[in-house]
């Protein structure tokens, strides 16, 4: 086959440049079959080529879940996407659902079992509905999953929405949408829309909840580009996340339908407000000062440990329940008095990230750690707590240059540079740049300090 070639060109200096100029040329290709002998066409070229190809141990992973993907029909895919949605409970940014779901269900005080189901299913579509939504708009518009929990605006409606919540609990007010709507809904409870609407404000918080997983489906479905197959991945993967808030709704609400109803039970609600007041308080910490934000929610667990073992007397009379504040209470105090112990953390001795001294890095031939993190993100603190302060990486992270990218505030204009300068989908990320400037590896979440040891051993 001939092909035809134009080279169009135009040679400038800083002062003048020269009229464009075009070469026409012809080069000619042999097409042959896959049974043709690679060394039988151009031997000339492919003589000299070494065409054996050794995967590095250092090299990263190929995104095997879009081939995964690719390769299996519609109905399979979904069944793989929802047990990757059910695996993303062991990540630890799920955790804050945990207590808030307790806190949610344990308080409702009417109902069968069917209606907790009921409300428990509403909760899972609603924070399925949100976190779908989220996953589709990152992934057709580039932005970094889960930044939604880096606008303070987000962040002061899941206080209010936690704190409202709370007032409920001790007796403030109850949760009644009007007998009109109640009526034309065929006598829907109030709690399903309480629920469903839970679950869409928790749907955020489960968002920044991130992996190699997530970051294979945001790339997998940015590619197809159908923003209506994006919405179905990411609905089926979310359901897969929520579905085990299902139980725990239904366990939770259970508590209230305990024998021996009394007094005891409003003391119950009380501990669940408690719970909800202190989620909020955590939800607040990164807008805070941080010369306080370590400190409020530890105060806070003081305080309410007191309250309930010296103020709060609903449900004494009931002796295990009476037991079970005491020990409740004093377990509040001793994990506030950890939180605030003062204690020696070790870490590399990073630097805050700058175009400057990533060019220096790269002249001088140093090896790179690059960690980009945020404050809402909690693997990012889990990283810092017991991987980046192992003593054994903090060694191995003398011999590179270690430095930190804030993505707290995604949406300014020097983190969305350099976000779209190394392809940043998710935080937790951590880049691995050789002596030469090429990035040798990247971790999506979080990993131990062995698996650590074992990748800043390969960078050479």
């Amino acid at each position: 086959y001939k092909i035809p070639i134009n080279f169009n060109y135009q040679a400038c200096n800083d002062i003048t440049c020269m009229p464009p100029e075009t070469i026409e040329s012809e080069i000619s290709i042999t097409i042959v079959d896959n049974n043709t002998a690679i060394s039988e066409i151009n031997p000339e070229i492919f003589s000299r080529l070494d065409l054996t190809y050794t995967k590095s141990e250092t090299e990263p992973e190929k995104d095997s879940l879009q081939s995964m993907l690719e390769s299996s029909g519609l109905f399979l895919s979904l069944i793989l996407i929802f047990i990757g949605g059910l695996a993303l409970n062991l990540t630890p940014c799920v955790y804050p659902l945990i207590p808030i779901t307790i806190g949610y269900f344990g308080g409702q005080s009417e109902g069968k079992t069917s209606r907790l189901v009921i409300m428990g299913l509403l909760y899972m579509l609603g924070l399925a509905m949100t976190y779908s939504i989220i996953g589709v708009v990152t992934s057709l518009s580039g932005s970094v999953f889960g930044t939604l929990l880096q606008n303070p605006i987000v962040i002061i409606f899941i206080v209010v929405v936690l704190l409202g919540l709370s007032l409920s609990m001790f007796g403030v007010y109850k949760f009644k949408l009007p007998d009109s709507w109640v009526a034309k809904a065929g006598g829907a409870k109030a709690g399903a829309f309480g629920a469903f609407f839970m679950g869409l404000t928790m749907g955020i918080v489960a968002a920044p909840c991130i992996g190699p997983f997530v970051i294979g489906l945001i790339t997998y479905v940015a590619a197809k580009g159908d923003p209506l197959y994006g919405f179905i991945m990411f609905f089926v993967m979310a359901v897969g996340l929520g579905f085990p808030y299902l139980f725990l709704a239904i366990f939770s609400g259970k508590i209230k339908q305990l024998p021996r109803a009394g007094f005891w039970m409003e003391g119950v609600e009380h501990i669940f407000g408690i719970i909800l007041i202190a989620m909020a308080l955590y939800f607040l910490g990164p807008i805070l000062p941080k010369s306080i934000s370590p400190y409020v929610l530890p105060v806070f667990m003081v305080i309410s440990a007191l309250y309930l073992l010296l103020i709060d007397k609903l449900g004494n009379n009931v002796l295990g329940f009476k037991i079970f504040k005491i020990i409740f209470s004093i377990a509040v105090m001793g994990l506030a008095v950890y939180m605030v112990w003062p204690v020696e953390k070790l870490s590399p001795d990073w630097k805050y990230f700058s175009q400057e001294d990533y060019s220096r890095s790269i002249e001088n031939n140093n090896k790179m750690i690059i960690d980009f993190y945020a404050d809402w993100c909690i693997p990012c603190k889990e990283l810092d707590a017991m991987t980046f302060s192992d003593p054994r990486v903090i060694e191995l992270s003398k011999e590179f240059d270690v430095y930190k990218v804030d993505m707290t505030q995604s949406m300014s204009e020097t983190t969305e540079r350099v976000r779209n300068q190394f392809n940043i989908v998710g935080v937790p990320t951590v880049i691995f740049v050789n002596s030469k400037g090429e990035e040798m590896n990247r971790i999506t979440g979080f990993i131990n300090a062995d698996e650590m040891k074992k990748i800043l051993e390969g960078i050479d």
